[in-house]
């Protein structure tokens, strides 16, 4: 019998290798595996474990890895990998690209998004049309990007949470200078275009054009991109971020469009209750992805609990979610990834924070994970606002991403203006873009600090 190893199979041996040993009695568990089969004089031994993984690794070869299987070759502790920086596929019949900054692979500062999205600009034709929707900006290149398609002869229209309005950084300059461009401010003095909150933000990140190029260079119309990075450095580059485009879906372009022109004419509701199923308003539903928006009435749904919700939780299940904070605002959500791990689902989480202050989590949140069996670590800088799922959607099982601008917090919901965005699943026999956004947690995930209840705030 022949085996021929890739670097996956290589590294499953080494774990499969490690288990035997350790189950066997010939490895103790308080320090590193390798050191100690160094020093191990017992070849037999060593050789009859390399024996038995072999055998179970040849047979590995052979059929599906298990879900655990998958969980030893994708995390490891301490690693920093290379960083992915993108991924595509088809989602709804739609060609879909994913983009990713990953700013520790580096050197602290990771332009994929920031480039990806002033290439968009700069390859819309004069006389097509760009729409933004823009939290915060200090990056010059895309301020110089959308004032130079104005230039061409693109209709350029933007809104800007109002606190842009009064910065002397020189981007905001540049945008004030195009011709139909909007600060959102509401007689609360929040910054928000729908929200009246006073402390609510105009926090979406969104783009539409009529038309613009593929990174292969191909031209389409109706093309999307959202996501979580901010057009300023510090939860830009220098932050842990994705971007997903979509191309020719004019459903989709519609939907945003129409999101678009409620956030420049000021539509306000009462009680800030935006997003209403019933009446159909606030949400864009499409082939390659549903788009629902916030501020929503306090007391009343909420898009992200009802999105989870659609999973059966059980054994197989796998759930991953990359998020800059998490407060005690949406007991809810934090029911319902309890709900996940006592239907048999693995959990883990990488959560934003740093070395002094620790994780941006509330320590009742944290308990109450740990507690179930979630696993969580905090990463420096993570600005991510994203969850996969694997998991059974009525009687099948799915790959998917679910992104945008939301954090897991009572303001994403009911004072700011953000799109959570439903990606449609892979229904292929791969995945790519789950495997994409799978690499991206990994890239945090693995090199975070383990969180336990023992070491709250988690430094």
């Amino acid at each position: 019998m022949v085996l021929i190893f890739n670097i996956e199979s290589h590294r499953l041996l080494e774990h499969l290798i490690y288990h035997y040993l350790r189950d066997s009695g010939f490895l103790g568990l308080s320090s590193p595996w390798r050191e100690q089969m160094r020093s191990r004089t017992n070849i037999e031994a060593v050789l009859q474990a390399l024996a038995v993984a072999l055998s179970a690794a040849a047979l590995t070869a052979c059929a599906p890895r298990s879900p655990e299987e998958e969980e030893l070759l994708g995390e490891e502790t301490g690693v920093v990998q290379a960083g992915i920086s993108s991924a595509t596929g088809t989602v709804g019949g739609k060609r879909v690209w994913a983009h990713f900054s990953n700013p520790p692979a580096f050197s602290g500062r990771d332009y994929t998004i920031t480039d990806e999205l002033k290439r968009l600009i700069h390859s819309t034709p004069a006389g097509g049309t760009i729409r933004g929707a823009i939290h915060s900006i200090s990056i010059d290149g895309v301020a110089d990007a959308l004032l130079a398609a104005q230039t061409r002869g693109v209709s350029v229209s933007l809104v800007l949470d109002g606190k842009n309005a009064a910065s002397t950084d020189p981007a905001v300059a540049t945008l004030k200078k195009i011709a139909n461009a909007k600060f959102c401010t509401n007689a609360s003095g929040g910054g928000g275009c729908i929200g009246t909150s006073s402390a609510g933000n105009m926090h979406t990140k969104m783009f539409t054009f009529s038309q613009a190029t593929d990174p292969s260079g191909v031209l389409y119309p109706n093309v999307s991109w959202f996501g979580s990075s901010n057009l300023t450095y510090a939860s830009g580059p220098d932050a842990s971020n994705n971007a997903i485009t979509v191309y020719d879906a004019v459903t989709l372009y519609d939907g945003l469009n129409a999101h678009f022109s409620d956030m420049w004419n000021r539509r306000h509701y009462a009680n800030n209750d935006y997003y209403d199923s019933a009446s159909g308003r606030g949400y864009y539903l499409s082939n390659p992805a549903d788009v629902y928006a916030s501020p929503e009435a306090v007391g009343q749904t909420d898009t992200i609990v009802t999105r989870l919700n659609d999973v059966t939780p059980d054994a197989n299940c796998r759930l991953r979610i990359g998020m800059a904070f998490v407060t005690t605002g949406r007991p809810e959500l934090l029911n319902q990834v309890l709900r996940y791990r006592n239907g048999g689902c693995a959990v883990w989480m990488v959560v934003s924070g740093n070395s002094t202050d620790g994780i941006d989590m509330a320590q009742s949140v944290y308990n109450s994970l740990l507690d179930a069996g979630v696993n969580i670590r905090r990463h420096d800088k993570v600005h991510d606002k994203f969850f996969l799922v694997y998991g059974k959607y009525g009687s099948a099982y799915q790959y998917r991403v679910y992104t945008g601008s939301q954090n897991w917090s009572q303001d994403a919901l009911n004072e700011n203006e953000e799109i959570f965005v439903k990606l449609a699943g892979e229904t292929g026999t791969t995945h790519p873009l789950y495997d994409g956004y799978y690499a991206h947690f990994n890239d945090s995930y693995n090199s975070g600090v383990t969180c336990t209840k023992s070491n709250y705030p988690c430094r």
